[in-house]
């Protein structure tokens, strides 16, 4: 799974030395894993963590460090992080589950966009 080894605290500072390429990302809540996610087409590693640590400044999200992996397939490499962690774990993490705090303030910015 993830270099577990090398956890970033989530703080401005940390995410803005993360390169700007395309990954993987995990989020921890101390020693827990709560979140596993991609880069999208393109965005890179700082923007993506960024957004999400506007999240937790908000208080939508609670996070404590981060990880990350660099990969040319971040789409199917988080998928298959995921798959491995729910066959460890039998359930995917916190805010990878549905109707979790993520996936909700996803749809309310889906709506927000339709509206406009």
């Amino acid at each position: 799974m993830f270099v577990t080894s090398l956890k970033w605290k989530f703080d401005a500072e940390s995410i803005r030395g993360t390169p700007r390429t395309q990954g993987v990302f995990g989020l921890w809540d101390e020693g827990r894993i709560v979140y596993i996610g991609a880069t999208g087409r393109s965005v890179f590693l700082p923007d993506a963590l960024g957004e999400l640590f506007a999240l937790r400044r908000r208080g939508t999200i609670q996070a404590t460090h981060f990880t990350w992996e660099i990969t040319i397939t971040p789409r199917s490499w988080a998928g298959e992080l995921l798959r491995l962690h729910f066959n460890k774990y039998g359930e995917l993490p916190l805010y990878n589950r549905p109707a979790s705090a993520l996936e909700l303030d996803a749809g309310d910015a889906a709506a927000r966009a339709t509206l406009t």
